[in-house]
């Protein structure tokens, strides 16, 4: 029997739509028994682009947990061809956007994946206001896998973070008629436990399910107005896998 030594805590969250939810948050925040080791951002922590919005979100999370590490994806909500404008204003998170980054913490190498993730359906405004959106959806989830391959040998544990859904499997509770608009099939086909060991995603504001399991692979919807609340990613130092 392997002996478990400590474990990594991740604390993620989605859809803060600063300032809407940022209440929320911070109540989210003052309820942790815990502070994380890492912080990850999913995506639409502020509301129709409102860059300044994210400052009192910054603020609220160091207030509560002090000097901690934050990976950001952006979402919808973080406009395309923003995206500088938020690393350049808030160089203090660390931003990825359809890239990778690997963090060595407690003896573990963790690889993180972010992306804004696909839809299969481009909401009407974005197919008349995004030149190639349904090429880049149609894409993107083999893009996903290809950058999946390329670091998993390099990793003890490799998440991926989209903001869109990864599956219609959890997106119960919302209308089906938009379940396109919220989420790709496509995505979960990239779901395999030989490449990821934990899938995270938010979008999904209504969703009744937190966590489900793909091909033995947990997928978490962290949307903040679903859960209410921060959610808890614990990893087992002495045993490569996850608990919760």
């Amino acid at each position: 029997m392997l002996s478990v030594l400590g474990q990594l805590t991740i604390a993620i969250t989605a859809d803060v739509h600063s300032p809407r939810y940022l209440d929320l948050y911070s109540k989210a925040l003052k309820a942790l028994n815990v502070k994380p080791d890492l912080f990850i951002w999913a995506g639409d922590m502020v509301n129709k682009n409102n860059i300044g919005s994210l400052k009192p979100v910054i603020d609220v999370t160091y207030n509560a947990l002090g000097d901690i590490e934050i990976i950001g994806i952006f979402g919808n909500e973080e406009y395309r061809g923003y995206e500088d404008r938020y690393k350049k204003l808030y160089s203090g998170i660390k931003w990825i956007n359809d890239e990778h980054i690997i963090l060595e913490r407690k003896g573990l190498r963790i690889g993180i994946i972010g992306t804004r993730g696909a839809l299969d359906k481009p909401t009407p405004w974005q197919a008349k206001n995004i030149p190639g959106i349904e090429e880049y959806y149609r894409n993107l989830p083999s893009k996903i896998k290809e950058l999946a391959l390329s670091i998993r040998n390099k990793v003890d544990q490799l998440i991926l973070i989209s903001h869109y859904g990864v599956t219609y499997r959890n997106l119960y509770g919302e209308p089906r008629r938009i379940w396109p608009y919220l989420a790709s099939r496509a995505m979960e086909k990239i779901i395999d436990p030989r490449l990821f060991n934990i899938v995270v995603h938010g979008h999904a504001h209504n969703s009744v399910y937190e966590k489900i399991m793909i091909n033995n692979v947990p997928v978490y919807n962290v949307s903040l107005p679903a859960r209410k609340r921060i959610i808890l990613i614990k990893i087992s130092l002495g045993i490569l896998g996850f608990l919760r």
